[in-house]
């Protein structure tokens, strides 16, 4: 219990740092290649994507700045090699998204992702700096270990599984269908009912998960999913 409370406070302090950069143009079609990345992974779009995204204003929408830090998280994880190079190259982002990929960066679990980031931000603004120390301040957390206690860190999870496709993300998410928070709980149902409908992938892990599930969640999925 004390090491998600440790995560939470860690998202919450990571979405805090990413937030507030000026919206800009209108989102492009770089939003649907995220959304389905996880079936066509292009790390080699990445730099270009994220730039394309902090453009047009994409990070700025309801929801999407939780999302980015976890997919962009996980494809940071995919791709240890390539982090440094990265975030040499996210140096001339905006500052609201220089601390958003330091953000996921630092939630990808990597070893070596705290030293990356700490690096990369000696080259940016003493505001940017003093963030990242108070964001490596905390323990460094683990993506697919993140419970969902809020919107937040369901975005976060829906984001980690655009990355990747791993089902662990999607039974986080599922674990919160049993909360003791009723609007969180609503919140999980009419997601999961979105997402299942737009991505085979999402319903199909749903129904492979159903008899694994508590009764009272099994009955709130199946609603989700329009089943019996």
């Amino acid at each position: 219990m004390k090491n998600a409370k440790l995560l939470i406070s860690g998202l919450s302090l990571a979405l805090t740092l990413a937030a507030a950069a000026p919206v800009a143009a209108a989102t492009t079609d770089w939003s649907g290649w995220m959304e389905n990345y996880y079936l066509n992974p292009e790390a080699d779009k990445v730099v270009p994507a994220v730039y394309a995204l902090s453009r047009s204003g994409h990070f700025e929408q309801e929801g999407q700045t939780a999302a980015a830090i976890g997919f962009l998280g996980a494809v940071f994880a995919q791709n240890p090699d390539r982090a440094a190079d990265w975030m040499y190259q996210f140096r001339q982002l905006p500052a609201a998204h220089q601390r958003l990929v330091a953000a996921a960066l630092w939630y990808s679990g990597l070893p070596e992702g705290v030293e990356v980031v700490r690096q990369a931000a000696q080259g940016t603004s003493a505001d940017i700096r003093t963030d990242v120390e108070n964001l490596m301040a905390w323990q460094q957390p683990v993506l697919s270990e993140t419970p969902v206690q809020s919107v937040s860190s369901l975005n976060l999870q829906w984001g980690a599984f655009l990355a990747s496709g791993n089902p662990q993300h999607i039974v986080k998410v599922l674990a919160a269908l049993g909360s003791d928070q009723p609007v969180l709980g609503t919140q999980v149902r009419m997601a999961l009912a979105e997402k299942a409908l737009a991505h085979p992938r999402v319903y199909e892990i749903c129904q492979s998960e159903i008899a694994r599930q508590p009764e009272g969640v099994r009955e709130q999925l199946r609603t989700a999913l329009g089943t019996r």
